[in-house]
């Protein structure tokens, strides 16, 4: 805007210096004779020549200025109407700018709002995905617990169709009222293991137990074997595990003698018998579960 008015200004100023420069030369050159009008008295050449140019009257002054001031209203004119249109489409730009942020404002805040409380729902499903896996896990033991295993079985005895026969070897051991109508033997098989020849001694380890056995059962104490070789005694509602005889002779001799209970006395030897009929049965069911060699789940 600037550098437009000072344009304007010496414009202005040239047309004046041109328009009193062309009054000076109007004064000194005469004007052509009128036919309406009588010529002018003639003027001596020489006095012509002489006269000094006459300066511009105030009423020329005006007039120049008068046109610089319109010449320069019509182009602020021009240029005010240029701005106008220029501001009226940045108006426009700046009101869908204003449009678009509103809409982007709404959004953020419907997001914000429909994650505000995702925090607490990601607790709250890591609180049930722990429950599940509990609960999967506790599925997968109960499922595991129906599985027994079997020692001493002699090998190919189950012979081309092992499940028939561990349904048929098991109610004909433990009894028929011991299992459900509903008792399946869904899988069995043998341990990937080379079979022994039949009669084959078992390893010694476990046959290094005989003697503890022995005393064990002269004193009325349940006992089973575990895999591979552990003896588990159980004694007033406690287990005692054994890794070699040895620890389970010394425990013995350590423990305090119990007497015989009067009840215990007047059964005799019927109380013995049924004593040992309740250890092999618990014997083939907690320790059926632990062998290798046999597997087979219901």
């Amino acid at each position: 805007m600037g550098k437009n008015t000072h344009k304007l200004r010496s414009e202005a100023a040239s047309r004046l210096e041109q328009y009193a420069h062309s009054n000076r030369q109007e004064a000194v050159s005469p004007s052509p004779p009128s036919p309406s009008v009588s010529p002018p008295l003639p003027v001596a050449p020489e006095k012509a020549q002489t006269d000094p140019p006459s300066a511009p009257t105030s009423a020329d002054l005006m007039s120049a200025i008068l046109q610089c001031q319109t010449s320069l209203t019509s182009t602020f004119t021009s240029k005010i109407e240029e701005l106008k249109i220029d501001l009226s489409l940045i108006k426009q730009d700046m009101q869908n700018i204003r449009e678009r942020t509103g809409a982007l404002e709404e959004r953020v805040g419907g997001v914000e709002d429909r994650t505000a409380n995702l925090p607490q729902q990601l607790n709250e499903v890591k609180l049930q995905l722990q429950t599940v896996m509990d609960r999967i896990d506790d599925l997968e033991n109960r499922q595991r617990r129906s599985n027994i295993r079997v020692l001493g079985l002699p090998e190919r005895a189950e012979g081309a169709q092992p499940e028939p026969f561990a349904e048929k070897w098991l109610t004909e051991l433990l009894g028929q009222d011991v299992f459900s109508s509903q008792f399946v033997v869904e899988r069995a098989h043998r341990v990937p293991l080379r079979p022994l020849p039949p009669g084959a001694p078992p390893r010694k380890k476990r046959s290094s137990y005989m003697g503890v056995k022995r005393k064990l059962r002269d004193l009325g104490l349940e006992y089973a074997m575990l895999y591979p070789a552990k003896l588990k005694v159980m004694e007033g509602g406690r287990a005692h595990f054994f890794e070699r005889p040895e620890q389970a002779l010394e425990w013995l001799e350590q423990r305090p003698h119990n007497p015989q209970s009067p009840q215990r006395e007047q059964l005799g030897g019927g109380y013995r018998v049924g004593g040992m009929m309740l250890g092999c049965i618990y014997y083939v069911l907690c320790f059926l579960s632990l062998s290798p060699f046999f597997h087979f789940p219901w």
